[in-house]
């Protein structure tokens, strides 16, 4: 068991070192006296004679004390500033970092680094630890419907989702339509209709063509024509 420190008051020590200057009795019969060890007493009596200065100019303390005080905050303030900008630096890249997908993100992460542990990377990144060393699960079967869907878009572009579940039956692949439809959602394939659309801007000429009645009329009054048309 460690034995407890004793401390001495600043009061004590000062009548002990007085004792010790006023030379009645020696360093070591005032140490015994007082169950201290002499070379206690000679630290402060050091102590005390090197800063006996203080008690007859206490003016010049106060002021290197002051200007200390006013040089420790300048720096104080230089540091802060310093800080600051190292702050509002760090927020703007890790809200950058953020806003990358996640793939990005796993690729930026260095498990070997020694400058800053795998916990702070991933948190500095906003993803998960156990995300990162998750492994996601292929679905084989999934993957290989998608796959032959693709094939099916390769060969016939212009089946919809109906027709190309139909072949997936066929081909041996047990598969629901609602499914078909999702997965060519996901992989952005629809039908290539071979429809040539209708330009409304050619007129056929086996319809006649009427003129414009209104052309050259002076409209003066409320109801004095009515007009409409009709949209192809």
């Amino acid at each position: 068991m460690s034995r407890k420190r004793t401390t001495y008051s600043a009061e004590f020590k000062t009548k002990l070192v007085l004792e010790m200057l006023k030379g009645d009795k020696t360093l070591n019969e005032i140490a015994s006296q007082n169950s201290i060890i002499p070379k206690n007493l000679s630290n402060w009596k050091e102590i005390f004679l090197s800063n006996a200065e203080l008690a007859m100019e206490p003016s010049k303390a106060v002021k290197e004390y002051k200007e200390q005080v006013v040089e420790l905050q300048s720096k104080i303030d230089k540091y802060a500033k310093v800080v600051g900008k190292i702050t509002v630096e760090r927020d703007w890249a890790v809200g950058k970092l953020k806003s990358l997908d996640l793939s990005n993100k796993q690729e930026m992460v260095e498990v070997q680094a020694n400058n800053i542990s795998l916990s702070k990377q991933t948190e500095l990144l906003g993803i998960s630890r156990s995300h990162f060393y998750y492994d996601p699960i292929v679905n084989k079967q999934k993957e290989e419907i998608k796959q032959h869907i693709q094939e099916i878009f390769n060969k016939i572009p212009i089946y919809g989702e109906k027709k190309v579940h139909q072949q997936l039956l066929e081909d041996g692949y047990a598969v629901s339509l609602n499914s078909v439809s999702r997965y060519r959602k996901a992989m952005g394939l629809k039908a290539v209709l071979a429809v040539r659309p209708i330009n409304t801007s050619i007129a056929n000429t086996a319809h006649p063509k009427y003129s414009y009645k209104l052309k050259g009329v002076e409209i003066t009054r409320a109801n004095q024509v009515w007009s409409t048309d009709i949209t192809y």
